[in-house]
């Protein structure tokens, strides 16, 4: 049985012009005790919302949620206030109490019932862990953003619930809290009876800690599966987009009966892959699958091989997107910093690249 199972649920929000908006449609998923289930998508897919109904924080338009097995959509107050008690709630911009990094962090155990001795080792431990010694006595609005969610993170986490929702938590955090809230994260995933569900629109935060990905774009679930699954095999062009593969093209397609390997005609080139589909297709090319070179690599066994100019280079930091023009299309290939200072790569400059007919996927 299932933990979590959600059922034909939708979510409108009613303006007062009369117009109504529809941010969830028709959504349908399980989710299993002791697991990480990341939903990714694009800001205003309807993450948070989705996020906010399993916290019964907001009630859905129609459609149901289950909680191993029992209906809860309608719950009483009272019934509300004890299924709260099995989760916590950490949002994106964090909300703390006017009151100091040590009596907040307290405050979930206080609740709870538990007496300044029984929790003063436990909020100890967990400021340390944090990273937060010395802080104690510090008025928690009068910290850093990135120290704030810090206060946060142990807030929820050290009355340890059943079930963690974290919305969007690391969006703004520096590399050093990022770091500090995943090794929380991995901590939780040893204990096969806690649950997290966690939002993101960062594919590689997915990938990190997820064991399954829903993907959510324009309110509506394109595809649910494993990281691998879903970054390896996208079910359609948005998702395949999303989860990296930048270079996306329209063709047809044909297999040659002699070497069993497809050929996709897009407008004057054609580029060879190993999938089997034909007619009509997306073609799907990872940046990081593409070779770059100055000069015409010698014994590559790769069957796509094009020459091209540089039409632009952007620079993201340590990684380097060069757009390439070959022939009718441009490519977007991923190099680091250095790569492109060895290889001298400049706009204008005449280059090739190559890719395997297995790195090419057919939608």
């Amino acid at each position: 049985m299932s933990l979590l199972e959600v059922r034909n649920l939708s979510k409108d929000f009613y303006k007062k012009d009369g117009n109504v908006i529809s941010v969830l449609s028709n959504i349908n998923l399980s989710i299993n005790k002791g697991e990480t289930f990341a939903i990714i998508g694009p800001n205003g897919s309807g993450k948070t919302t989705l996020l906010r109904i399993l916290g019964l924080l907001e009630p859905p338009t129609q459609g149901e949620i289950r909680y191993l097995g029992k209906e809860i959509t309608n719950l009483s107050r009272k019934e509300k206030t004890l299924y709260r008690r099995k989760l916590s709630f950490v949002r994106q911009k964090p909300l703390v109490r006017d009151a100091s990094v040590f009596d907040n962090i307290a405050f979930g155990l206080k609740v709870r019932g538990l007496k300044y001795k029984q929790y003063k080792h436990l909020v100890e431990e967990i400021i340390e862990s944090v990273g937060l010694s010395g802080m104690e006595n510090k008025n928690a609005r009068a910290l850093s953003g990135g120290e704030m969610q810090r206060v946060v993170i142990a807030m929820n986490f050290i009355i340890t619930p059943e079930i963690y929702l974290l919305d969007e938590v690391s969006a703004n955090l520096d590399p050093i809290n990022i770091k500090i809230l995943d090794s929380f994260i991995k901590k939780i995933k040893q204990d096969k009876e806690k649950t997290i569900i966690l939002s993101t629109h960062d594919r590689y935060e997915a990938i990190r800690l997820a064991d399954r990905i829903a993907v959510l774009n324009k309110g509506q679930i394109n595809q649910i599966n494993s990281p691998n699954v879903i970054f390896q095999t996208p079910k359609d062009e948005f998702t395949a987009y999303f989860v990296g593969y930048e270079n996306i093209f329209s063709g047809n397609a044909q297999v040659d009966p002699t070497s069993n390997l497809n050929q996709i005609k897009i407008n004057d080139i054609v580029i060879t892959a190993s999938d089997q589909k034909e007619g009509k297709v997306k073609v799907c090319i990872h940046p990081e699958s593409i070779i770059l070179a100055k000069n015409p690599p010698q014994n590559v066994s790769s069957l796509n091989l094009f020459k091209g100019n540089v039409e632009e280079i952007r620079d993201l930091g340590n990684i380097i997107h060069v757009i390439i023009r070959t022939n009718s299309e441009r490519f977007l290939v991923s190099v680091t910093k250095l790569s492109q200072q060895k290889l001298g790569i400049k706009s204008g400059t005449e280059v090739y690249i190559n890719f395997k007919a297995t790195d090419v996927k057919i939608l």
